[in-house]
């Protein structure tokens, strides 16, 4: 697992501190098939880190699913959801526009 790599958010909602704090994603739904390649854009404080930090389960949902390949993240043992996942940050280069 994951053997295709089919992501799906499905109505995720995600807070830093569940019932403490307001959710930072509301209502995210979209897919990415296998193979494809996304770059998530925004302005500051839309939301893109806190995606990541969903998909790694470091954000704590409080509806929706997140599933790679019809898993729930939920059911992956963290270590092993963790070791199947890359993200590539943006990283700025000196002299680079």
């Amino acid at each position: 697992w994951p053997t295709e790599g089919r992501l799906e958010f499905q109505d995720c909602a995600a807070s830093y501190r569940p019932g403490i704090l307001p959710d930072v994603l509301k209502g995210v739904t979209f897919v990415v098939q296998p193979h494809e390649k996304v770059g998530v854009v925004g302005r500051t404080g839309a939301g893109k880190s806190s995606l990541v930090l969903a998909l790694l389960r470091v954000l704590k949902s409080s509806q929706g699913s997140i599933r790679i390949d019809g898993v729930d993240i939920k059911a992956v043992p963290l270590r092993r959801l963790r070791n199947a996942v890359t993200v590539i940050p943006q990283v700025e280069c000196p002299g680079v526009l």
